[in-house]
């Protein structure tokens, strides 16, 4: 049974975001997967999931690469209950932390295995992609967000300090892409 579906963002989502951005601010956590914690205003946060390829973070100072941003759709309570975003490639930054897959789940779903579905849907994508070798990070003391990688396959190539001082761990999962037409 399909209990969520990943679905592209847009502006009709403003309202399900800041909810979502407001979630995280209630733990003091910051939601992984998207830049909402690193712009005042949702709707900046949105501009830049949706921008181009090589457009420059504003206040992080990285380049974007090409990439895909999905919410995770609850579809028996049809509201937003994770986001996603899926790299195509990796430069150096995510390379060393923050892979191809970034993720997060609300805090009222964590637990209810719907980070694993959601990861479980974003790894469909990158088969899309013809991703091979898809890398995923985490936060050492997220121990949920473990469990969700290796619940998907994912296997622990090392940890990496990081500038807040917080050690990532990147795990590596093998992915059999589906052939280009």
């Amino acid at each position: 049974m399909t209990i969520i579906q990943l679905i592209p963002p847009t502006f009709a989502h403003l309202a399900e975001l800041q909810a979502y951005k407001e979630a995280f601010a209630k733990i003091n956590v910051r939601p992984m997967g998207s830049c909402l914690s690193d712009f005042d205003r949702v709707e900046h946060a949105l501009d830049f999931m949706l921008a181009l390829a090589g457009t420059i973070h504003p206040t992080q100072g990285f380049t974007k690469v090409a990439d895909s941003p999905f919410l995770a759709w609850h579809l028996a309570e049809n509201k937003m209950v994770g986001v996603v975003n899926i790299r195509h490639s990796l430069n150096e930054f995510l390379l060393n932390v923050g892979g191809h897959i970034g993720y997060s789940i609300h805090p009222d779903y964590w637990g209810k295995g719907l980070g694993t579905e959601q990861l479980r849907l974003a790894l469909l994508e990158t088969d899309k992609l013809g991703i091979e070798k898809v890398l995923i990070t985490c936060n050492k003391t997220n121990i949920g967000s473990r469990q969700v990688i290796e619940r998907n396959g994912g296997v622990l190539e090392n940890e990496v300090p990081f500038t807040d001082g917080s050690t990532r761990q990147r795990f590596w999962i093998s992915r059999t892409p589906c052939k280009k037409a």
